[in-house]
């Protein structure tokens, strides 16, 4: 689909409201002391990326988003060896591409 048609359907949408669903979910209860490791181990670094944080908190602490290497919904653990801090992008890349080499560098980075 061209971005004029893609524009021609988005510009169909003419209603105000907007619907919604109710959807159930798991959530897993994770240790909070492992993440609050996982973001002191690197030290305002984003462990894929290399770069410095892209923010502050309101704490004054920089922003990193702790990720499991192995996701805990497919067997993952909740421990330090499994866990990394990344910026806000680099967590969104694993979540979408999950990549093989990625998986490894991270690996190698919680190790130690």
């Amino acid at each position: 689909m061209s971005l004029s048609e893609l524009q021609k359907r988005a510009e169909q949408n003419e209603s105000d409201k907007v619907s919604s669903r109710k959807v159930t979910s798991n959530v897993f209860v994770r240790d909070a002391f492992v993440a609050e490791y996982a973001k002191r181990r690197a030290n305002g670094i984003c462990q894929l990326c290399g770069q410095k944080a892209p923010f502050y908190n309101k704490e004054g602490k920089p922003y990193l988003e702790c990720h499991h290497i192995e996701w805990i919904s497919e067997g993952g653990s909740d421990t330090i060896e499994n866990t990394v801090a990344l910026c806000p992008n680099c967590h969104r890349k694993m979540h979408v591409l999950n990549l093989l080499s990625d998986k490894e560098r991270l690996r190698a980075k919680a190790k130690k």
